[in-house]
């Protein structure tokens, strides 16, 4: 079932986080911060601002990759939320978020040199229109 998280699923998210060097507390007391799971195998992380969604992570835990989850975790955001696109950044490294957010509509629109550190990152975008 994908929710809210709730203080019942932050150990096990802390878990799948801290690869990323933060934990739920880093949003907690953000307003514009939302943490969705999916029966604590993904979660993602994201932003809204307005009509805009910034997404942080989704990240599945390893043993539950390639069941699709990350899609529905995508989707569940997208159908629970009226906006006009979708930006995040991604390691020019990581090719196979980068093959999994273009199979879900997102499009390369820059390089930013040296994002994570010394790794470059690529901006992606998915837009809608009002018919999506």
């Amino acid at each position: 079932m994908i929710r809210e998280i709730t203080s019942s699923d932050i150990a096990w998210a802390n878990e799948l986080l801290r690869e990323f060097n933060c934990c739920v507390e880093d949003y907690k007391d953000n307003p514009f911060s939302h943490i969705i799971i999916y029966d604590n195998k993904g979660i993602v992380v994201y932003s809204k601002i307005y009509n805009r969604i910034e997404i942080e992570y989704i990240i599945v835990n390893n043993k539950y990759r390639n069941n699709g989850i990350g899609t529905k975790l995508l989707k569940y955001i997208i159908d629970n939320n009226d906006i006009t696109n979708i930006t995040l950044e991604v390691r020019e490294s990581n090719n196979s978020a980068i093959k999994f957010y273009q199979h879900n509509g997102f499009k390369k629109v820059a390089i930013r040199e040296k994002y994570y550190n010394n790794e470059n990152g690529v901006l992606m975008i998915r837009e809608f229109d009002n018919n999506d």
